[in-house]
């Protein structure tokens, strides 16, 4: 879900920065990158905290019935690896996904085409993924795929629009 988030917030800051009539490449590289590594982490930060608190309840639990410490076993090393894992995982989706969605951009800055196409290939990328999230918890929940998928790219189009109504906000 994180590179949900990700993508949502490079395209709040793609669109702003379009409508604001800032659509430089290094701008909007620089722009997204922070956000990208500020969700990352974030999302490493926070996720490990809550893993690692839920997992020592878990094995302090399972400590209590068994009468024994667990820290130095299989289940204790198992336990902390799976929650540095799940943190990566949190952490490193927003930003993997936000460094796809702005390789359009970074192509451009090294002069592979022109920053409007890089634009349009980058809504094009966000679209996809969208779908494709949409898609695949469709899959995950054995909801309709295609519904779920529609529902995820609305999401898009909401951040997409508030951007560019907040943008009419600023020539008023």
């Amino acid at each position: 879900m994180n590179s949900f988030d990700g993508v949502l917030t490079v395209l709040g800051i793609i669109t702003a920065l379009y409508m604001s009539g800032n659509i430089e490449s290094i701008i909007i590289i620089v722009s997204c990158l922070g956000a990208a590594i500020a969700m990352g982490v974030s999302g490493i930060w926070g996720a490990y905290a809550v893993e690692r608190a839920e997992r020592l309840r878990s094995l302090k639990k399972l400590e209590l019935h068994m009468m024994t410490d667990l820290n130095r076993t299989d289940i204790g090393r198992r336990m902390s690896l799976a929650t540095l894992l799940v943190a990566l995982v949190d952490g490193l989706a927003p930003l993997i996904t936000s460094i796809i969605v702005i390789l359009p951009f970074i192509f451009s800055r090294i002069g592979f085409f022109d920053v409007n196409t890089a634009l349009k290939i980058s809504f094009a990328i966000i679209v996809l993924i969208l779908l494709l999230l949409g898609y695949f918890i469709g899959e995950i929940s054995r909801e309709s795929r295609i519904v779920s998928a529609i529902k995820m790219l609305s999401a898009g189009i909401i951040v997409g629009c508030i951007t560019i109504i907040l943008e009419f906000f600023r020539v008023i």
